[in-house]
């Protein structure tokens, strides 16, 4: 299961990078339909989330029923200033979050995938739900940047 687990997480990552890399420089600012996200905002969402998706694998990994955080994704273009920052160095983020966890995701023993974080509205979540839901995540916006391609 684990290493199951592992293989998909990577296949959504490479297929992620595989669908920016896809993107012309003029095209990443570009705002397909009034309201949407532009493919740069998707990328700097996905930094961001990386970001605390990697935090929840060590912590879960590391410390004995750790607290969870949530976020609230709906604040963050704002008080992250998405409109001002550089999808590249965004890009760069989550390039290098995916080699490095999952590199240590490769290494875990199988006991730990049963380890758990204590989320504060979904209670006990193991390592393997985390990884399924990042997985899954990644996956979904693939989905939202190749409709973003088609429409602009």
């Amino acid at each position: 299961m684990s290493k199951d687990l592992v293989e998909s997480y990577i296949a959504n990552c490479t297929e992620f990078e595989k669908v920016v890399r896809s993107i012309g420089a003029n095209d990443l600012s570009r705002i397909p339909k009034e309201g949407e996200w532009s493919a740069a905002y998707v990328i700097h969402h996905m930094a961001d989330a990386d970001m605390h998706f990697a935090t929840r694998f060590l912590h879960i990994l590391t410390v004995d029923k750790p607290a969870i955080v949530p976020f609230d994704e709906d604040v963050y273009p704002d008080r992250l200033k998405y409109s001002s920052r550089d999808a590249h160095d965004s890009l760069a983020s989550i390039f290098g979050l995916h080699k490095v966890v999952a590199n240590i995701l490769k290494l875990v023993d199988d006991a730990d995938w049963n380890r758990v974080g204590i989320h504060s509205e979904k209670g006990e979540v193991t390592l393997a739900e985390v990884l399924t839901l990042a997985s899954n995540h990644t996956k979904s916006h693939v989905g939202q940047l190749q409709e973003i391609i088609s429409s602009l």
